[in-house]
């Protein structure tokens, strides 16, 4: 994304009629071009192609295949290279995307939550059938708890409800079909 904001940057600056722009990389083509972009440089870039609209120049954007023997290509590529291998200075760009960052901060707190998951005292039956906490919020969350009310006489557990009461057989056929595996002691130990 930072050579074709710099593109469109220097066509901005420039006097240039039309400007044709070249470009290997699809993924930043696609992120300036879509409806819904948040990458800040995308952003640049577009709010760069308006001014330059504005004045009455165009640019038009191009992908061309990488590693297909254009010789304009190929010879950027090769100044890219060589420029990551020699240049000793701070990166042009070091943010990083939201979405990454948000999967950064969700695999923590998974981690931390596993932990104290492990080491909690309660919820042993859960950790019979989840032993890791993503397992049991993948399927917790599609479950709606409901109370049940079981023989007057009749203990009922968590265990008893899973496998073998006759209120939620249905539920727990339907649940077996969808997750191909038999509901008992040690199914979700894997």
């Amino acid at each position: 994304m930072v050579p074709l904001q710099r593109a469109i940057r220097r066509v901005k600056n420039g006097k240039d009629g039309l400007v044709n722009i070249f470009s290997d990389s699809k993924s930043s083509l696609e992120v300036l071009t879509g409806p819904k972009t948040y990458h800040p440089l995308a952003h640049e870039a577009r709010r760069d192609i308006s001014e330059i609209v504005a004045e009455g120049r165009a640019v038009r954007l191009f992908w061309v295949r990488a590693h297909a023997g254009i010789a304009g290509n190929e010879h950027a590529d090769e100044l890219a290279r060589r420029a990551a291998l020699t240049k000793k200075t701070a990166a042009d760009y070091d943010r990083f995307p939201l979405s990454y960052g948000k999967r950064v901060i969700r695999a923590a707190s998974l981690e931390e939550w596993q932990e104290r998951y492990a080491e909690g005292g309660t919820g042993e039956i859960t950790k019979c059938f989840f032993p890791r906490v993503e397992q049991a919020y993948r399927v917790l969350r599609k479950t709606e708890m409901t109370s049940h009310l079981a023989k007057p006489l009749r203990h009922v557990d968590v265990l008893h409800v899973l496998e073998e009461c006759s209120i939620f057989l249905r539920e727990r056929v339907a649940l077996e079909t969808e997750i191909g595996v038999v509901v008992g002691r040690g199914s979700f130990q894997q």
